[in-house]
Formats: C-alpha cells, structure tokens, sequence
C-alpha cells in the first residue's frame, strides 16, 4: 500500500472508548452543522423580508410615513419619497444603490445561494447522523457482548 493511501478501519475493531470519542466527535459535528443550518434559515428569512420591503415599494405607497431603522432597536419617522432606488447592504460595511427591481434580484439569488448551502449542510447532517445511529448500534452491541463475557466469568 502507498505511503498517502488512507487506510480503512472497521469500527467493529475499534476499543469501546475509541467508539465513545468518536461518538463524541459525531455529536459535536452535528451540533455544529445544526447550529449552521439555523444560522442558513434566519439568513434566506432575513433576504426573504429584504425582497418583501423592496417589492413593497409601489406608487401607493409612494409619500406615506414610515420607520426607518437605525438600529436594531432604534426607529425614525421618515416619509417613502423616492420608489425607483433603494441602497442595498452588500456585506462588510459597503452599500450599494439599486433600483428595486435590481434590488429584488440580488435578494432573490441571495436566498438561492443560501437555499443551496442549506440544503447542503442539510444532506451533511443526515449523513452524519446516520453514521452516528451505526456507531450507536455498534456501542450497544460491544456493550452486550461485554456484559455477556463479565457474566460468564462470574458465573
């Protein structure tokens, strides 16, 4: 075998404490592919009301009041002069001025990309937890046969 080919253990092989590293090790990836998987979902939602405001940006709705947004937690008063443009934060701290229908495109392949990624980390997920059952399955049984040889020797 070559020096860089990987080499293939069974897990049936392994000690039942090296199974319980992995098994943690498993349980951290998966948390951390959840806790993406999340973040993914609040992203395209938060695109999602981006695209929905833009869209929203009609002759009648043309003059009217609204809150504009300082902060997270901060809103002004200001009135909706102009329909035609708007400036879109494209990440980092730079804005770019669009018009709405130009506007509505980028959130649109925005949440498509994230869409894609999401689905992605979603199939990784399920990948890893089906490992994870077979590593359970593999434990429990070690764990029986264990017990069944200390109760041989006792008996």
């Amino acid at each position: 075998m070559s020096e860089g080919a990987a080499q293939t253990i069974s897990l049936e092989d392994l000690p039942l404490s090296q199974l319980q590293n992995i098994k943690a090790q498993l349980e951290a990836e998966i948390n951390e592919l959840t806790g993406a998987f999340s973040q993914m979902k609040q992203a395209q939602a938060a695109f999602r009301e981006c695209k929905n405001c833009v869209s929203s940006m009609t002759e009648a709705n043309k003059d009217k009041t609204i809150l504009v947004p300082l902060s997270n937690s901060l809103y002004v008063p200001g009135k909706l002069s102009n329909i035609d443009s708007v400036v879109v934060d494209v990440g980092t701290g730079y804005y770019v001025e669009k018009s709405t229908n130009d506007a509505a495109k980028y959130y649109e392949s925005k949440m498509d990309y994230v869409q894609t990624n999401a689905k992605k980390i979603q199939e990784t997920v399920e990948q890893k937890q089906s490992s994870y059952r077979g590593l359970l399955e593999i434990m429990q049984y070690k764990i029986t046969q264990q017990q069944a040889s200390e109760g041989k020797e006792k008996a």
